[in-house]
């Protein structure tokens, strides 16, 4: 029998109850799902395959968690999403990337490693009321602000400086799932009132729901000019007045939404076929 490890962390070492839903859609597959801390004493080589999941702590040593990468790539161990899309991916640079493919994403600056600009001078040159803050790597709103244009803030890179889209919080933002380079089911997420961060973690709720085409479209087209097909993908983006924007490209740990229809099933199938 094939055996896959779904690459997890400390905190999670069983998985999160979404990517749990894997593990038996996997055994009808006859594939063993086996959950594994990735920076635990686990022998990789034992596995047929690696797929990163709930590793939702690799933000934080970011250094240690792309040497786990090097590690089972030397030891010839197959890893998906690609060691390639995971290295690509870990730094927010990447938007600037896409954004010269024709990808929509917000008016942004960044501000570069060692640079300290203060939020103030920031907003009032390029006419901004507000915008949002957060370090090249993060994830889950880790170290995420927003800044007002009478504020003044000290602001230290490496980070990107994104002007707020008040979209976020009148219409939500979508989360558009890719299994197999194909476009699976989206979410919508709303914050909590009096917030703008959409994440569970700060009373952020997300809804089944199915976007306009134009959106399917323009994430199917972004996904097809990512430098390599990924196993999964998440964009997160906002429908705003016709065009969609681009938030983030989630290639590493997203939440998937696996109890969503069959998303379960088609995504175990996808991994079945590796």
């Amino acid at each position: 029998m094939k055996r896959i490890a779904l690459a997890s962390c400390a905190a999670w070492p069983e998985l999160t109850a979404d990517d749990r839903l894997l593990i038996p859609e996997l055994q009808q597959l006859g594939v063993e799902a086996v959950p594994a801390v990735w920076d635990g004493p686990v022998a990789w080589t034992d596995f047929d395959q690696v797929v990163i999941r709930s590793c939702w702590d690799y933000h934080l040593r970011p250094d240690e968690f792309l040497q786990w990468i090097d590690e089972l790539e030397k030891a010839c161990v197959a890893v998906q999403n690609l060691p390639s899309l995971v290295r690509w991916n870990i730094n927010k640079l990447y938007l600037r990337q896409l954004s010269n493919a024709g990808a929509t994403i917000p008016p942004a600056i960044w501000i570069e490693e060692r640079e300290v600009l203060r939020s103030d001078e920031i907003l009032n040159q390029l006419g901004w009321s507000s915008a949002i803050v957060k370090p090249t790597v993060s994830a889950s709103a880790y170290k995420l602000r927003r800044v007002f244009k009478d504020e003044r803030v000290q602001l230290q890179g490496p980070a990107i400086v994104q002007q707020f889209i008040p979209e976020i919080v009148s219409c939500g933002e979508w989360s558009l799932v890719f299994l197999g380079g194909k476009y699976s089911h989206a979410v919508i997420k709303h914050p909590v009132a009096g917030d703008f961060r959409v994440q569970s973690e700060f009373g952020g709720r997300a809804a089944r729901a199915e976007p306009r085409p134009g959106v399917v479209d323009e994430a199917t087209r972004i996904v097809g000019s990512l430098p390599g097909r990924p196993l999964y993908a998440r964009l997160d983006g906002i429908d705003r007045r016709g065009t969609f924007v681009l938030m983030e490209v989630e290639l590493i740990e997203p939440e998937l939404f696996l109890g969503l229809g069959n998303a379960a099933n088609r995504f175990a199938a996808e991994i079945a076929r590796l």
